[in-house]
């Protein structure tokens, strides 16, 4: 019983950590489309990739983009640390229950 439940959390402490990686990707993806967006604009007007990225990596936008990727990561990395705890709780469990 005390097995299936630490298999149960680790499993959902799992999804919830595929999930943190998820919006960590998709925060990521709004920083480098941002960046390609800036750099079609600035070229437009006959500016370098270089000033692009600094105006870029300078906006609020960018920041929270940023931002939004570091602190989804380290929810993942949280959860699926804690996961991998309760998967060796539920394994530890299941072989003392045989022995």
């Amino acid at each position: 019983m005390e097995e299936k439940a630490a298999y149960t959390l680790a499993e959902e402490l799992s999804a919830k950590g595929f999930e943190a990686m998820k919006l960590a990707e998709e925060a990521a993806e709004d920083f480098r489309s941002g960046k390609m967006l800036t750099r079609r604009q600035f070229k437009q007007r006959g500016l370098t990739q270089a000033d692009a990225d600094i105006r870029w990596a300078g906006t609020t936008q960018a920041k929270k983009a940023l931002s939004n990727n570091n602190w989804y990561m380290s929810q993942a990395t949280m959860y699926q640390e804690a996961a991998a705890a309760q998967y060796a709780k539920a394994l530890y469990l299941n072989r003392a229950e045989t022995a």
